[in-house]
């Protein structure tokens, strides 16, 4: 039983390398489109966040 579980496992990675083999990704967003997108998905930066403080009336 053992075997036929790591035989498995072999073989899906050997088949996964090979497919990865044939994708092509690049990179093809500019560094403000890339901000745009996460803005649009709610990022924001740090000193954008309004912060309470305890003490602070």
């Amino acid at each position: 039983m053992d075997r036929k579980i790591l035989l498995g496992i072999g073989i899906g990675l050997v088949l996964g390398v090979i497919f990865m083999f044939g994708y092509k990704y690049t990179a093809s967003l500019s560094d403000s489109q890339i901000e745009e997108k996460a803005r649009a998905l709610g990022m924001i930066y740090e000193s954008e966040r309004k912060s309470i403080l305890k003490g602070d009336n």
